[in-house]
């Protein structure tokens, strides 16, 4: 079994991981560990190998410890290292930290010292439960711990209200929602049938679109419809979609909507603020005058921003299919075209991030109108994060009919496009934002104690600097878990309970006790930032760990240190 020496501990401040090796094939290992140390600094901060050891220090050590059979078999030569990659990279990182929606999160609270821990689940993948709910099972993240910590999915959290994650699922909630704030809106209405699109076609100017109301990805949305049969094939093709799986009654509605001219926009707002603009342009590819569009794309698909396989990419690969053939033919091109030199081809209509597109920043460049409208609907719903995707000629000036308008809502948007746009300023201070404002409430005291004192700690802190006996403690001693003195479990693997008192809201003040140095050596001081550290006096006269701790609290990592 590997070891887990959880926060600061005897060796390092950075969370440490061992794991026996037995077999010659290191080298494998060193290969997929560069691999991964080249995605983003989150992931390894170093490590240290040998034939028999396998030293990793992360802030991420789950990561580690569900690689360690993985690793083992690889140096014993049981598996291959093609195997090894996929299964550590591909299953294990890409399951846990889907993307760069997720890593400046966890990045931003690494570098305060904010614990992050996984919030549903604590070891091994959970799969075939049900397929969308469990990959966010496998990336949930408790930021902070015990009171007012909370809950992150990327950029979504415990703090966004479940009204608002109705609202933004559906299109028709969410333009109800608009219209009642008294906010601009292109003319729409729900269709029943085809008999209803024939009553009311007449009444729509043209271009319309026609869409599901329900989350679909951006799938089975038809743009551009200027005449009655069009708008018929559409709804027909719509319904076809909807019921090729099971759905919800809210995810089958249909509507119909004017089509709004202009470019399209996302707009990201945090605890009320307007943060971040980004425009969102289609994908294209720039002529040389010797390739052809086909040769364009997998040059461009060639930029490692748009490598999927690292999960810290911020750009998608333009694929070749039907969709884009039939684009490229409707504007009388084809894939063996060959553009002149600095001649632009569009080969997506929609301004899709999954399908290739690209990123701009336009924050500095928003008009006051169009803020106080996204503010408006963010905190009317409720919703922490919010982002809202905005079709308009000029991000500058008010939505009216000719100048745009609202399209749809989201309380978990895809914010790596925002913080990391392909041209213009660079956004990723924004996830410090978040983290700031998401924890400004969580005060939770995290307290360590070194030796076996005969002074009871809990009530040491209510009697002095704590005075609120209401107050909830969680203490973990040795293999038993605590609440207000009342044993809750026992027999916990250590690491396991240190993470559950972490995960636990419930609790005012975290108590971590260890029997001695020897301990702490085993198992680490369990927090990366202490508030206080108890130590006994006969442990007080170890020279070494005390300038250890004293180090630490040089490095502001500690900020007391109390002899009892």
């Amino acid at each position: 079994m590997s070891q887990t020496i959880q926060g600061l501990n005897l060796e390092s401040h950075i969370t440490t991981v061992k794991i026996q090796l037995e077999g010659s094939n290191i080298g494998g290992i060193t290969e997929i560990l560069d691999n991964i140390s080249s995605f983003h600094p989150i992931f390894i901060h170093e490590y240290l190998i040998s034939p028999t050891l396998l030293t990793i220090r992360s802030k991420l050590p789950f990561l580690w410890r569900e690689s360690e059979d993985i690793f083992k078999k690889l140096a014993k030569g049981d598996i291959t290292l093609d195997k090894a990659k996929e299964y550590v990279i591909e299953s294990i990182i890409q399951k846990r930290v889907k993307s760069m929606s997720t890593i400046p999160i966890l990045e931003s609270a690494h570098k305060k010292n904010i614990e992050t821990t996984l919030a549903i689940v604590d070891d091994g993948i959970v799969t075939g439960y049900n397929k969308g709910f469990s990959d966010l099972f496998n990336r949930y993240y408790v930021l902070g711990c015990g009171r007012q910590s909370h809950i992150t999915g990327s950029i979504s959290s415990s703090k966004d209200a479940v009204i608002a994650k109705n609202i933004q699922r559906d299109k028709w909630s969410t333009n109800t929602i608009v219209q009642r704030l008294g906010l601009p809106l292109p003319k729409w209405e729900i269709v029943d049938s085809k008999s209803d699109i024939e009553k009311i076609f007449s009444k729509y100017e043209k271009p319309v679109v026609i869409k599901p109301t329900g989350l679909t990805g951006g799938k089975g949305v038809f743009l551009g419809i200027n005449t009655l049969e069009e708008a018929k094939e559409a709804y027909d093709a719509i319904v076809k979609g909807l019921e090729s799986k099971v759905r919800s009654p809210w995810q089958t509605k249909i509507m119909i909507q004017e089509q709004v001219s202009g470019e399209d926009y996302r707009l990201l707002v945090i605890d009320g603020k307007l943060e971040v603009v980004t425009k969102r342009i289609p994908a294209f590819v720039i002529g040389d005058g010797k390739h052809t569009v086909e040769e364009l794309i997998k040059e461009t698909n060639k930029d490692p921003r748009r490598n999927i396989y690292n999960p810290a990419h911020i750009l998608k690969p333009i694929n070749i299919d039907q969709p884009l053939k039939d684009y490229l033919k409707q504007q009388n091109f084809s894939l063996g075209y060959v553009p002149s030199k600095g001649e632009q081809v569009n080969v997506r209509k929609v301004a899709s991030m999954s399908q290739g597109g690209v990123t701009e920043d336009f924050t500095d460049s928003v008009g006051k109108e169009i803020k106080l409208m996204v503010e408006s609907i963010a905190q009317s719903i409720h919703a922490f994060t919010l982002g809202v995707d905005v079709m308009c000629n000029d991000i500058s000036k008010p939505l009216t009919k000719d100048n745009g308008a609202i399209l749809e809502i989201n309380t978990m948007p895809e914010a790596y496009l925002n913080l990391f746009p392909t041209l213009g300023k660079q956004r990723g201070y924004v996830s410090d934002i978040f983290v700031e404002k998401l924890l400004k409430e969580n005060s939770a005291n995290k307290i360590v104690v070194v030796g076996q004192s005969i002074i009871d700690i809990p009530t040491l802190l209510r009697k002095s600097w704590f005075k609120k006996k209401e107050f909830n403690i969680g203490e973990v001693v040795e293999d038993r878990y605590l609440i207000n003195g009342i044993q809750i479990n026992e027999d916990l693997e250590r690491w396991k309970a240190v993470e559950a008192i972490k995960c636990n809201s419930l609790l005012d003040i975290l108590i971590l006790h260890h029997r001695n140095w020897d301990d702490v050596k085993e198992n680490g001081l369990g927090f990366d930032h202490i508030n206080t550290i108890y130590i006994t006096k006969d442990q007080s006269t170890d020279k070494k760990n005390m300038g250890i701790i004293k180090k630490y609290k040089k490095m502001k990592l500690i900020d007391n240190i109390k002899i009892i």
